[in-house]
């Protein structure tokens, strides 16, 4: 005998390409025309085109899903690792400020010039670290040292004494060995501000003064 067996037009494009051409299109879909079928064996031929059909959906829908799946994991993966680049540079610069903190303190105990603490500053944070949130010294090839911060300090007193209140180097007796002429250097605070901190610290070792 010979079977029809229609399916809609969403059904049809579901279908091999090697499938399609055993349907012929009407105008309520498409149509599947098989002779010589015993009557028997209709039922079983309309269920097994069906579970076809089933199959091929939701492999289908399997593929979006992954597919969906891959764009939501590399979009996730990407605003993961935003947030670790993110918080590892808020970390570097609270340590920062961490150790610029404690070399202003240590610069301001030495001298209470600003100009002067500024560049002791400089090269005190120069010689600090944070490691395992405790501020340690690093000797001068930037390598840590069992050094205290203590020890530090009397090591940058006798390393820039021309920058610490109280020393002779700082003194008349350095102003009048750089000049020759007894006449004491003066520059603005804005003309100082402006020189870079080797000039800076040369400037103050000669005898100059800040107005």
């Amino acid at each position: 005998m010979t079977i029809q067996y229609k399916v809609s037009e969403e059904s049809f494009d579901t279908l091999d390409d090697s499938v399609k051409g055993l349907y012929s299109q009407g105008e309520d879909g498409y149509t599947l025309n098989v002779d010589g079928v015993p009557k028997e064996d209709v039922s079983g031929l309309k269920r097994k085109i069906d579970e076809l059909l089933t199959e091929k959906k939701t492999v289908q829908q399997k593929a979006i899903e992954a597919n969906d799946f891959e764009q939501l994991y590399n979009s996730s993966e990407s605003e993961r690792q935003k947030a670790v680049d993110e918080l590892a540079t808020l970390k570097a610069n609270l340590q920062q400020q961490q150790v610029e903190g404690q070399a202003s303190k240590v610069a301001a105990s030495l001298t209470k010039d600003t100009a002067r603490a500024n560049l002791l500053s400089q090269q005190i944070s120069s010689r600090l670290s944070l490691v395992d949130g405790e501020v340690r010294v690093l000797d001068t090839n930037g390598n840590l040292t069992v050094s205290s911060v203590e020890e530090l300090t009397q090591s940058i007193k006798a390393e820039y004494p021309f920058l610490v209140d109280g020393s002779q180097a700082a003194g008349g007796g350095a102003t009048g060995g750089s000049s020759g002429a007894g006449d004491t250097k003066q520059v603005s605070r804005s003309d100082f501000d402006a020189m870079d901190a080797v000039k800076r610290m040369k400037y103050i070792k000669s005898g100059g003064k800040i107005i």
